[in-house]
């Protein structure tokens, strides 16, 4: 009744038995002992840190190749008077990065600004518009965040201009690095730091702890900023960072951070969203905080995000944040109307499309909104798919995939065609000619054909365990939410049971959006809810289902003050053995 492959993981007898151990010694139920184990948790020692995600956890900065070198430039930079310059991105993860290194750098005294180039007008990353207009204003050291790996020329540019270059980035570097005073990126290839996965908010705020240490001589100088975490969680969950070793810290700790912040852009900008007295999850972070900062940078000017969460007015803060619920609205509409027309471009043959990489190119499609509408699009059809908008002789293009398809290598192998490319495997940013959008859809298709099967094509979910439904109740629904935060590389745990009986089902919400269940096996009962799925009502009803297989996750429900597992039903079919 819902149409996606359930796949269930297996899991070996050794893993098992890892499991047990784990779950003796920390004295968890067995089942969340199972969950670290399939997320590569080996022993004991590790699970505990994964559970702990403290603070002491984080590595060292100074491990970071040219770390010292940076401190050090810095420092100097602030001794002698210099103007120093942020140069950011203008998604939420650039912009964190710029506010964090702001911060610090300001209360040291340091004679700080910062520049976020326009979306639309110059594009993502350094250029040299922006390089010399910089020098003019005085600027003698620029420091880069969330950008920079691949800004050859401009980096030599800003050093003939008179500027020292301090490059942070976490994007892969295309070879060779930018001859800069200092470049941490922990994707250097000649990086030896114990985590690679920093989003570009962790490398800067590393670089300030780093940089505290320096100035203030304790290794206790050293976490900023526990006042800072709140922004290195919203930048790290916003720029879809895998959620493990130092970013699940992050998470973690900015998560509880968020919860109880007292930055005044944070603050206003929760309470127009209606959030004021629920919990902020990564979920909230993902879906409700980002999407309104992002809107900004995509459609407006993203230097107001700095701004909101800069702030010490409240007035100014609660101004910025309803603007902010306002260009998002706007950024809404404007996605629906793209993804409409590019969903009516896409050829099709019995249904399914006919290219391996959907590659759709229109004028007028806002640059800003392209990736989100290609995320879409990637969901509706399960396909790799690139959108490019028009603009004269040149497109620039936006990218998003499934987990079947290396993206960033796949663009890689196409480079001939492409007058640039950056990104990673799930996502990536083009610009091409428009002469040459053809040679690069078929290149790219080339590419799709060789590694992707028509089972790739097929949506999934996988689930992590099956389950009797006397095996869930309250003990192991606290359990699995002592994993979250979820999501990159810590997935919810999604759980299956087969031949569950259905005792109650009802639609519930506007419209009979949503569907309510209580769900029934060997004895034992279960409240169910599945988002969006109110629609099966009917089917079940015409059909007289009585007996249901189930994906879902399980989530701790309090409802009047009463506290039971609740089963979020993701998925659901007709059970095999259903008359």
């Amino acid at each position: 009744m819902t149409s996606c492959v359930w796949k269930l993981s297996e899991m070996p007898e050794e893993a098992r038995a890892r499991s047990k151990i784990i779950s003796g010694a920390l004295g968890i139920p067995s089942l969340v002992a199972d969950l670290m184990v399939q997320r590569g948790i080996e022993n004991t020692s590790d699970a505990e840190a994964f559970l702990r995600a403290d603070l002491m956890d984080l590595e060292d900065p100074n491990l970071l190749k040219d770390m010292e070198k940076a401190v050090e430039r810095i420092i100097r930079g602030m001794e002698e008077g210099e103007k120093i310059v942020v140069y950011g991105d203008y998604d939420v993860d650039g912009i964190t990065s710029i506010c964090v290194l702001v911060d610090v750098l300001a209360s040291l005294g340091a004679n700080i600004d910062y520049y976020i180039p326009d979306r639309v007008d110059e594009g993502y990353g350094m250029n040299s518009e922006a390089v010399r207009s910089i020098a003019k204003d005085g600027a003698s050291l620029l420091i880069t965040v969330d950008c920079g790996i691949t800004a050859f020329l401009e980096v030599q540019l800003a050093q003939s201009l008179g500027m020292d270059v301090i490059v942070t980035d976490h994007h892969e570097p295309h070879g060779e690095i930018p001859s800069a005073v200092a470049v941490i990126n922990p994707k250097r290839h000649d990086e030896l730091y114990p985590f690679r996965d920093l989003a570009g908010v962790g490398v800067a705020y590393k670089l300030a702890q780093a940089l505290l240490m320096a100035v203030k001589g304790t290794p206790e100088a050293s976490t900023p900023a526990d006042c800072l975490l709140d922004l290195v969680a919203l930048g790290t969950i916003a720029d879809v960072s895998p959620l493990v070793g130092e970013n699940r810290v992050f998470a973690k700790q900015g998560l509880a951070k968020i919860n109880r912040t007292e930055n005044l852009g944070l603050q206003s900008l929760i309470q127009v969203c209606g959030l004021r007295d629920r919990m902020i999850t990564a979920g909230t972070v993902g879906f409700v905080l980002a999407p309104r900062l992002n809107a900004a940078g995509r459609i407006g000017d993203a230097s107001l995000c700095v701004e909101l969460l800069l702030t010490d007015s409240p007035e100014r803060a609660m101004a910025i944040a309803e603007f902010l619920d306002k260009v998002n609205s706007e950024r809404q509409e404007m996605e629906m109307k793209i993804f409409k027309e590019a969903s009516s471009m896409v050829e099709t043959c019995g249904g399914q499309p006919i290219d391996s990489v959907l590659v759709l190119a229109n004028e007028g499609w806002h640059p800003g909104v392209i990736g989100i509408v290609a995320s879409r699009l990637v969901e509706e059809f399960n396909r790799p798919t690139i959108l490019i908008s028009l603009d004269g002789d040149e497109g620039r293009g936006s990218g998003r995939s499934i987990p079947e398809f290396d993206l960033y290598k796949a663009l890689s192998l196409c480079s001939d065609t492409l007058l640039r490319f950056g990104g990673h495997k799930y996502a990536a940013g083009i610009a091409v000619s428009r002469h040459a959008i053809d040679g690069f859809r078929e290149e790219i298709n080339e590419v799709g054909r060789s590694v992707l099967s028509e089972d790739d094509f097929l949506p999934k979910v996988f689930c992590h365990q099956e389950l009797a439904l006397d095996e869930i109740d309250l003990e192991v629904a606290k359990g699995i939410a002592m994993l979250a935060p979820f999501g990159v590389a810590n997935p919810t745990p999604v759980f299956l049971s087969t031949e569950v009986m259905l005792k109650e089902y009802r639609g519930v919400g506007a419209g009979g959006r949503h569907l309510k269940l209580r769900l029934s096996q060997v004895g034992r009962e279960h409240d169910g809810i599945g988002f969006d799925l109110g629609h099966l009502t009917s089917q079940m009803y015409s059909h007289r289902v009585t007996a249901i297989d189930i994906i879902y996750t399980i989530e701790v429900n309090e409802w009047n003050g009463i506290i039971r597992p609740q089963l979020n039903v993701k998925g659901l079919r007709v059970a095999e053995n259903h008359d």
